[in-house]
């Protein structure tokens, strides 16, 4: 019997955990019952921390009970399993890793004066340093806002939306990351660029902005361990580079994105040093990652606008990249469904009055002399269908979408067949047990008696444009199966 699919607090080898005594889980391959474990875990110098010896127990969770671990400490444990006829297994081997502790780093924003009634360009900052003989780097980071960093030109991990969404003025999450393969021994140059995300931007259905504050703030921390153990580092403070001037001159959640491709960064002023009253915590949780990219249909609607259809609605957003001249503009306006002619609308998700309208799900993007890349950074939007709007002339494989979401494990699949009949799991007095539902649109059962528990199905229609290899019901209350085979009995 052996140990697979170790976890630490519920992640894969996870780097950053704000846990000084985690919870160790792991599965049983082969045998029927595990009789024993025992776990050895040691530092990365190889200094034990904590031997359970062996402990007669079939759990496969177990709490840390060795001394509390330290911040920024790298932990490899494994683990050994005895079979129920006591035979002993090979050991198995993960990680984890203990975030920052206590921080050196000073919270900063651009140096200008802000204006809730006004929006802004995203920030860029940079910091400029010289390293060597580089053993270990850690790269501590979060924002009240959108931040995204690179080192050397080449991005920091692969975490979308970062830090992630808490109440700000409550919570606020960092993220640790691996960056020693990104460093060089020499000139190293650190860039982030932050963005209004939920702190200020747009929240809610009317689009409600400066939510948490009106000051945007980055807090980032560089820690370099060279080969002969001395540490060295890197921490947001007033000597940081700051300028407004990048390529991204509007970035918002739910509204989208402008964009002037030529536009280089000057980094021609300084950072302000400011403050938040609210101490990080590590995620301690999957990152948002990109995840399925699809490729497009291109359809002419009858009005004659050109519209890409990605086949099934996400939440994500997109990128393309085409042959332009500089000046030239292109318009992508992101949607759900076509109306009732076959003309691209946004009115199904938009809240509009006199003075407003949210969310606009668009990107405007200016393009430089030449060949064009494009990828939404700051923005996410929910749509099946783009409306372009341009004078750049492209094909449809030159677009591509990016589905957006946690990064979790999948653990099974659901796969509805061709003729399926839904039976409720709770079935009232005289209720038919099975209704066959003809898509778009669920049918209302032929026994009247049925009452307030059928009318929840017959409301929940869908436009007759949508996707109809889907259907609007709630998963934990029906069961789909096999029209043409008897249901099993659900209750």
């Amino acid at each position: 019997m052996q140990a697979i699919r170790l976890k630490t607090e519920h992640l894969f080898d996870p780097v950053g955990v704000d846990f000084v005594a985690p919870r160790l889980y792991w599965n049983c391959s082969g045998g029927r019952k595990q009789a024993a474990y025992q776990i050895l875990a040691a530092d990365d110098s190889g200094s034990t921390l904590w031997d359970s010896g062996k402990v007669e127990s079939a759990a496969m969770c177990v709490k840390w009970s060795g001394a509390p671990v330290p911040p920024k400490t790298k932990v490899l444990w494994k683990v050994c399993l005895w079979d129920e006829d006591a035979a002993v297994g090979d050991w198995s081997e993960a990680s984890f890793e203990t975030g920052i502790g206590a921080w050196s780093a000073k919270w900063i924003t651009g140096n200008y004066t802000v204006n809730k009634e006004e929006r802004y360009p995203v920030d860029c900052f940079r910091k400029v340093f010289r390293a060597a003989s580089i053993k270990k780097a850690r790269l501590y980071m979060t924002a009240c806002g959108l931040y995204e960093a690179a080192i050397n030109g080449q991005r920091v991990g692969d975490f979308v939306r970062a830090p992630g969404i808490t109440d700000y003025r409550k919570r606020i999450q960092y993220q640790t990351y691996n960056v020693t393969t990104l460093l060089q021994d020499g000139k190293n140059a650190l860039t982030v660029q932050l963005a209004d995300g939920w702190y200020r931007g747009s929240c809610g259905a009317w689009g409600l902005k400066n939510h948490y504050g009106t000051e945007t703030k980055l807090l980032a921390q560089l820690e370099l361990t060279h080969t002969d153990g001395s540490v060295q580092t890197v921490a947001t403070d007033a000597g940081w580079d700051w300028s407004n001037d990048g390529p991204i001159r509007f970035a918002d959640n739910k509204d989208g994105e402008g964009v002037y491709s030529n536009n280089v960064p000057s980094y021609q002023g300084k950072a302000k040093v400011t403050n938040h009253p609210v101490t990080p915590a590590a995620s301690n949780n999957v990152p948002v990652t990109e995840h399925e990219r699809l490729k497009a249909k291109r359809i002419t609607t009858p009005s004659g606008k050109t519209v890409l259809d990605f086949g099934q609605n996400i939440a994500g957003y997109a990128e393309f990249t085409v042959t332009a001249h500089i000046g030239q503009k292109i318009k992508l306006r992101f949607g759900e469904l076509l109306d009732e002619n076959g003309e691209f609308t946004q009115k199904n998700i938009q809240c509009s009055s006199k003075k407003i309208t949210t969310p606009l799900q668009q990107v405007i993007y200016t393009c430089k002399e030449g060949k064009n890349h494009y990828k939404t950074t700051f923005a996410i939007f929910g749509f099946q269908y783009v409306l372009v709007e341009t004078d750049v002339a492209f094909q449809s494989e030159d677009f591509a979408v990016i589905a957006v979401y946690s990064d979790m494990e999948r653990t099974g699949f659901l796969k509805a067949p061709t003729h399926f009949s839904i039976s409720l799991l709770k079935t009232p007095s005289g209720m038919p047990r099975t209704t066959t539902p003809t898509c778009p649109q669920i049918a209302r059962p032929a026994n009247a008696t049925a009452g307030r528990a059928t009318r929840r199905f017959s409301r929940i229609r869908r436009p007759t444009s949508l996707n109809t290899r889907r259907l609007p019901v709630n998963i934990s209350s029906i069961c789909l199966t096999d029209s043409a085979a008897t249901a099993n009995s659900v209750r």
